[in-house]
C-alpha cells in the first residue's frame, strides 16, 4: 500500500498516469512497482473509471468539506506559534489527501523536493498531531538545509551520533533530519502545553530515540516564545547556542531514566466483549447469533444499553419486523449510553422505515434530526441529504446497511 502511494503521489494521473519524474529519479518505494502504472492506464480504460468515479466524487467533496476547518486551524495555529507570515512558502506547496480507500485512520507522509504530502484515511476523529507534525516539516526542513550547525559542533554530534547507543538509523545517517526532528518535538510539547514532569519524560524518549538536540530546543523555545523574533531569525540563534557538552549530558541522563511502561489497554468489559461478538456474528450475516448475544447485553447487564437496542433494530429490520425495529431504534436513541454515531444511524434506520411505510413527513424529520446531529460515520451526512431529496426504496431488506 505504501509503495502504491509513493506512485501514485508521483504521478500525473488519469487518463495517461504519467510520471512526474524519470525512473532513475524516483524514490526506491516507488521504483518497486513503477511498471503499476502501465497496468493503471489500462485498467482506466477498460473498466471505464472515469464515469465510476463520478458516482463517488461526492464524498471525497464531503470530506474536503468536513476536514478543512479542523485542518486550517491546524496551520493557523502553528503559524501563530512559529511567527511565520502569511504567504511565506509560494516556492513550497504541501498537498494534505483524504483517501476513502486507505486503512481507517492510516497516515503517510511524503516530501518529494519542494512538494510535501499528507494521505489520510477515513477518521470520525482526525489525528490532528499528525497534520502538524508533517506541516512541520514542511514549514522547518529548509531551516535545518540553509543554517547548519558550527562545523566543529556538526563534526562532534556526527562521531557521537556514530558510537551513541540505541540511536535509530536515521538519526545516526541524516543530521538534517536530526536537527530538525529535534526541534519538531519540542514544538509540538510546547505547543501543547504538556505539563513539565510528563514533558521531561517524553523528552527523554526522543533523546534515547535519537533526536538528540530535543532537550536544547525544549529548553530554549521559551525564550523564543517571549520574544517577538519570528523562527525565520531566531532559528540561526538556536543552532549557535547549541553545545555538545550539554548533547552529551542529555543523552546520558535519558540514557538513565527509567523507561515507562507502555500505556497499558484495559481489558474490554463483558459488555465490550459481547456487543463485539454480537456485531462480529451479524456482519457475517449470523443473524440469530447476533439477536442472542445483544438480548443477552440487555437482560444480563444493562437493560438500556444503546448499543444493544440499536443491534436489535438492525436484526428486526433485516427480519422485516418493522413495527420492533422502529421501537428498538427509539430506545437506542433515548439510552443515555448510545455514541452520537449510534443516535445519527438509528434516526437513518427509521427515516427509511417511515419512507417504507409511506409516512414521507416523519421520514423527513428523522433525516434532518441526522444531519442536525453532525456526525458523519459511515457518510451518514450524504446519506441523510439523499434521503432529504428523494424517499428511500427498499429492495429486499426495509432498511439495508451502508
Amino acid at each position: 500500500m505504501n509503495r502504491c502511494i509513493s506512485l501514485a503521489l508521483l504521478s500525473e494521473g488519469p487518463p495517461d498516469f504519467k510520471s512526474s519524474l524519470p525512473l532513475t529519479m524516483m524514490p526506491p518505494d516507488a521504483q518497486s512497482v513503477y511498471e503499476f502504472l502501465d497496468l493503471v492506464k489500462q485498467f482506466y480504460r477498460v473498466g471505464k473509471v472515469e464515469s465510476v468515479w463520478s458516482s463517488y466524487r461526492r464524498y471525497y467533496d464531503q470530506a474536503i468539506l468536513t476536514y478543512r476547518p479542523l485542518i486550517d486551524r491546524v496551520i493557523l495555529l502553528t503559524d501563530a506559534y512559529l511567527r511565520i507570515p502569511s504567504g511565506s512558502f509560494l516556492d513550497k506547496q504541501f498537498f494534505i489527501v483524504p483517501e476513502l480507500q486507505v486503512p481507517p485512520n492510516s497516515f503517510n507522509a511524503r516530501s518529494y523536493r519542494d512538494n510535501y504530502f499528507l494521505v489520510f484515511g477515513p477518521s470520525d476523529h482526525l489525528q490532528t498531531d499528525d497534520i502538524r507534525h508533517q506541516y512541520l516539516h514542511f514549514a522547518l526542513d529548509h531551516y535545518a538545509l540553509r543554517y547548519t550547525l558550527p562545523r566543529e559542533v556538526r563534526l562532534e554530534l556526527d562521531k557521537f551520533a556514530e558510537s551513541a547507543p540505541g540511536l535509530q538509523v536515521q538519526y545516526r545517517e541524516d543530521q538534517q533530519l536530526l536537527v530538525i526532528e529535534s526541534l519538531i518535538r519540542a514544538v509540538e510539547l510546547r505547543m501543547n502545553k504538556t505539563p513539565e514532569s510528563q514533558a521531561q519524560v517524553i523528552v527523554d524518549g526522543y533523546v534515547r530515540a535519537g533526536a538528540l538536540l530535543t532537550r536544547h530546543f525544549y529548553e530554549i523555545l521559551p525564550e523564543f516564545e517571549t520574544s517577538s523574533e519570528g523562527i525565520k531569525l531566531a532559528y540561526p540563534n538556536m543552532m549557535k547556542a547549541v553545545q555538545m557538552d550539554k548533547i552529551r549530558a542529555a543523552f546520558e541522563v535519558a540514557q538513565k531514566a527509567p523507561i515507562p511502561p507502555p500505556p497499558a489497554h484495559p481489558a474490554p468489559s463483558e459488555i465490550e466483549r459481547l456487543l463485539k461478538s454480537a456485531d462480529s456474528s451479524l456482519g457475517q450475516n449470523q443473524v440469530q447469533k447476533a439477536k442472542g448475544l445483544y438480548q443477552k447485553v440487555l437482560n444480563d447487564h444493562d437493560p438500556n444499553n444503546g448499543a444493544a437496542w440499536f443491534g436489535l433494530g438492525v436484526v428486526a429490520g433485516i427480519e422485516n419486523d418493522r413495527q420492533s425495529a422502529s421501537e428498538f431504534f427509539q430506545k437506542a436513541l433515548q439510552s443515555p449510553s448510545s455514541e452520537i454515531s449510534t443516535k445519527v444511524w438509528a434516526h437513518l434506520y427509521l427515516a427509511r422505515l417511515h419512507d417504507v411505510e409511506g409516512n414521507r413527513k416523519e421520514a423527513v424529520s428523522e433525516y434532518q434530526a441526522a444531519i442536525d446531529l453532525g456526525d458523519n460515520t459511515r457518510n451518514a451526512q450524504e446519506v441523510a441529504r439523499r434521503g432529504l431529496k428523494e424517499p428511500f426504496h427498499a429492495v429486499n431488506k426495509p432498511a439495508p446497511s451502508e
